[in-house]
């Protein structure tokens, strides 16, 4: 446990969270080219690699609520 509080005290918060909310943005906007397009193959491709990027940005957000929350 006090190798993931020395772990998460190094983590980079103000770089993961500009990356998620990096991230967010591309996945929306993925999202809309493919419902834009129409065609049930593109919106298909497109949710399923805006999924990808929603989890990864996620995943960003909570590592980077916790490596602040262990910090205070």
């Amino acid at each position: 446990m006090r190798r993931l509080v020395r772990l998460l005290s190094k983590w980079p918060s103000e770089k993961a969270l500009r990356a998620a909310c990096v991230l967010g943005l591309v996945a929306i906007a993925i999202m809309v080219a493919g419902v834009l397009d129409g065609t049930s193959l593109p919106v298909v491709a497109s949710m399923s690699v805006s999924q990808a990027f929603g989890v990864l940005a996620g995943f960003l957000y909570a590592v980077t609520v916790a490596a602040e929350a262990g910090k205070k």
